[in-house]
């Protein structure tokens, strides 16, 4: 593993940063088993600061620790699946309009530049650049409605989301579509019409929900649709 993170950091949160950044694009696949001698060892460090970050992702409900079994990635399932866009479905349209209290020339232009690098993105097939833009997006939404809960609940929010797009393999269409439904959101905010922002915002989650389930990630996966696969596949470990 590549430990060029941030020098600023401790040790700990680069650890952190870094098995969580494995996670989140796909590189440590839902339901596989974190050992920590394992990974210390791949990193070159001591287990310490490698059980402490597994302890705080666990808290973020990334990983989960499983009684004489050790720590896995957190499955995911249809059900799970369902319960995040369930949550979606409130948070994001909620967030877009509180957003709004703060809409500004310059709040604009951020949107607007983010926008532009993500076309960018896009023409050169920079993917996991446009996923992070798509995340800063959406991140700048959530910052600007200035609510400590929205913001608390929005970070746990934010990586289930980059995973299930990492996971899901966005084809060249989706990324078009997807462009495309960002800038209808960001139009009828610089409007600051909140039943067209309210509509964009809707659109864009029921988009990417029906891309995720129609995903060669969920159709290749047949454990998906099993809600206690983690539970089968380490009940004989």
């Amino acid at each position: 593993m590549d430990l060029s993170l941030k020098n600023h950091l401790s040790l700990s949160d680069r650890i952190l940063k870094l098995i969580e950044r494995a996670i989140l694009t796909g590189s440590i696949k839902p339901g596989e088993r974190l050992i920590e001698t394992e990974l210390a060892k791949n990193i070159g460090i001591s287990k310490s600061p490698v059980r402490e970050a597994l302890k705080r992702l666990e808290g973020e409900g990334i990983v989960q620790l499983l009684p004489r079994k050790g720590y896995f990635v957190k499955d995911i399932n249809r059900k799970s699946i369902e319960d995040f866009f369930d949550v979606m479905f409130i948070i994001e349209p909620a967030s877009a309009l509180l957003s709004l209290k703060n809409k500004s020339e310059t709040v604009c232009g951020e949107i607007d530049e983010i926008l532009s690098n993500m076309e960018r993105c896009l023409r050169k097939r920079e993917h996991e650049s446009y996923r992070i833009l798509n995340d800063e997006f959406h991140g700048l939404f959530y910052s600007l409605t200035e609510n400590e809960w929205i913001m608390k609940i929005s970070q746990m929010l934010r990586k289930q989301a980059y995973m299930l797009r990492s996971l899901s393999l966005y084809t060249k269409d989706r990324f078009s579509s997807s462009l495309e439904e960002h800038q209808a959101i960001a139009d009828a905010y610089k409007k600051g019409d909140k039943r067209l922002l309210e509509e964009a915002v809707k659109k864009h989650v029921t988009m990417f929900k029906e891309n995720i389930l129609h995903s060669d990630f969920v159709r290749e996966n047949s454990w998906v649709s099993n809600t206690n696969n983690l539970n089968n596949k380490t009940s004989q470990a």
